[in-house]
């Protein structure tokens, strides 16, 4: 089939979980795309070709960024933030053009110097794993996910119908917001647990406990700390200001628990248990 009667193209640069997953979910659509891929591993060229998640893959994204009718930039942040300075004078004039970093603060700023805005919706999937690279990718990954969208005052009416179904056709749920809203919600649903993650790896790591001796609970509550240090390095970067006092304030929480356990304080530790299962059964905190 050409890119006309399949639905128009798609290039995804950067083919690793999330631009893989993407490359994968949209060459399963029926009558879905073309889609165009570029990462800088050939490796991960090769196999999204091997799996037939791409059509065809260049050499530079810039070639298939000019030629999409939907750009998709699934890229480390500071990659993103260069690529867009360097393509967009490349993209098609009516191109719908979109990243997948999970700040958008430095991302919407970055469109605005550049007076993308018309052509340019921040994405953030709120999906992912622990796995990184091609290999990592799955089709269903957006099925039954969340995807925040964002704009700004140039985003036409048109654009903002585009960015929805796109998504909405990938089984994705979406919702609009800006962007400083959203990079305070996701330091505390997303960076916070990830460094948290790591902390707590760390901790049984040096008391001498290998991985292969947890047991569910504690799989699930060190799953992130198998995460890509070169993906979340740049994020955590951006996130500092926000983070830390965070991650303070846990401190003092810690230390509350083992002050409250050396008292044989046990009730206080219950209250806690309970308020926390409470929240996590959706009863709120009180």
């Amino acid at each position: 089939m050409t890119a006309s009667n399949r639905g128009g193209s798609v290039a995804v640069v950067g083919l690793g979980l999330m631009g893989g997953s993407l490359a994968r979910a949209l060459a399963a659509l029926p009558e879905g795309p073309e889609v165009l891929g570029y990462d800088v591993a050939a490796d991960r060229s090769a196999s999204a070709v091997q799996a037939r998640a791409v059509d065809e893959v260049a050499s530079d994204p810039g070639d298939i960024a000019e030629r999409a009718d939907v750009v998709v930039y699934a890229t480390p942040l500071p990659v993103t933030l260069d690529l867009m300075t360097r393509h967009c004078g490349r993209w098609r004039h009516d191109a719908l053009v979109m990243d997948v970093a999970s700040l958008k603060t430095p991302v919407m700023k970055r469109a605005g110097a550049l007076r993308i805005m018309d052509r340019w919706v921040g994405a953030h999937p709120m999906v992912g794993g622990e796995g990184s690279g091609f290999e990592a990718a799955r089709e269903n990954l957006f099925s039954g996910g969340h995807v925040w969208l964002v704009g700004g005052d140039e985003t036409s009416a048109d654009l903002v119908e585009r960015a929805e179904a796109f998504w909405r056709r990938l089984g994705a749920e979406v919702t609009w917001t800006d962007a400083e809203s959203h990079d305070d919600r996701m330091v505390l649903a997303s960076h916070l647990p990830q460094v948290v993650a790591n902390l707590l790896a760390a901790r049984l790591a040096e008391e001498g406990l290998a991985a292969g001796e947890l047991g569910p609970g504690g799989h699930d509550m060190t799953r992130l700390a198998a995460s890509s240090p070169d993906m979340w390095a740049p994020l955590l970067e951006v996130s500092r200001d926000r983070l830390s006092p965070l991650l303070r304030r846990l401190a003092r929480d810690q230390e509350g628990l083992a002050d409250a356990l050396d008292a044989d304080d046990l009730a206080a530790v219950r209250t806690l248990m309970d308020r926390t299962r409470g929240w996590r059964e959706g009863a709120g905190w009180s």
